[in-house]
């Protein structure tokens, strides 16, 4: 396949652009160029998506087009419009925030969208992955990936990287406790592959799909993951919600059972998808924080 990828220089783009190559993938990114993607390969052209002249920077056409970084209204229909039929099938990667909060249900993909702004970053992100979920449906053709948490080397957000930096720091963690918060999270191999799926599988077209294991993990969950993923002893030290709130502990999840939804990933599996053992993600994530630092 010729795939365009808009963005890809962060976290998980270098994770697809390594699983394209490898299946033999003809690749072209176009992103601003702020960081160097050094990747033997592929042809590379720098730009801003904003700007309709760079945007026609880009020539050819393509079997797909994977956008990792559409984040506003108005993102995805000037790439289309830009490069008119050539886009092929456009797969946007949005997230499991767009579902509606607070229902207490399983939330598959037919679940309803948020509607409600919480403010912040936050609440501009979960619209404005709301409203793009809705432009893209504009298109003759395209696929929509909803990852959970996602995790693995080279994750730049502070969640399992937290815990890394207090295992090789201190040689402790800090553990919630009480806590009845739960969440999921999937291996940013896994959403690399499923957005590879989605460029060429005819299951994939006009679909979205939650990108989620079904695990349900809770803190101490997630502490038995450390455990058996790291190469090195820690001590478990336990603070009160409210403790944590007052020292400003940045826990990434959810620490109470209010703030947590559950998702239902089950039908990506039923297109032949495997996710990647958690375990085994988390010590290949580890592996590479240590030996990267």
């Amino acid at each position: 396949m010729n795939i365009l990828v808009i963005g890809g220089s962060y976290f998980l783009g270098p994770h697809f652009i390594k699983a394209a190559l490898e299946k033999g993938c003809e690749l072209t990114v176009f992103n601003r160029g702020t960081r160097p993607l050094d990747i033997p390969g592929i042809t590379h052209i720098k730009g801003d998506r904003a700007k309709r002249e760079d945007l026609e920077k880009i020539t050819g056409s393509f079997d797909a087009t994977v956008d990792f970084c559409a984040y506003e209204k108005g993102d995805i229909s000037m790439v289309a419009d830009a490069l008119q039929n050539r886009y092929g099938r456009y797969v946007f990667i949005s997230t499991v925030d767009v579902y509606k909060r607070g229902t207490g249900e399983l939330l598959d993909e037919s679940a309803e969208l948020e509607t409600r702004d919480f403010g912040g970053e936050a609440g501009a992100y979960i619209l404005g992955k709301a409203a793009l979920e809705k432009e893209i449906r504009e298109l003759e053709d395209y696929s929509v990936l909803r990852p959970s948490v996602i995790y693995g080397p080279g994750n730049y957000a502070p969640r399992e990287n937290i815990y890394f930096k207090w295992i090789s720091a201190a040689g402790q963690i800090l553990e919630p406790s009480p806590s009845d918060g739960f969440f999921q999270t999937v291996y940013a191999a896994d959403v690399a592959k499923a957005a590879l799926m989605a460029c060429g599988s005819g299951e994939f077209s006009k679909k979205a799909f939650n990108v989620t294991p079904s695990r349900l993990l809770t803190y101490s969950d997630y502490t038995e993951v450390l455990k058996c993923a790291c190469d090195r002893d820690f001590e478990v030290i336990t603070v009160t919600p409210q403790e944590a709130f007052m020292q400003q502990v940045p826990f990434p999840f959810p620490i109470s059972d209010a703030e947590s939804e559950k998702y239902d990933g089950s039908a990506l599996e039923e297109t032949g998808f495997r996710y990647t053992d958690l375990e085994a993600g988390m010590k290949e994530t580890w592996d590479y924080y240590v030996h990267s630092r």
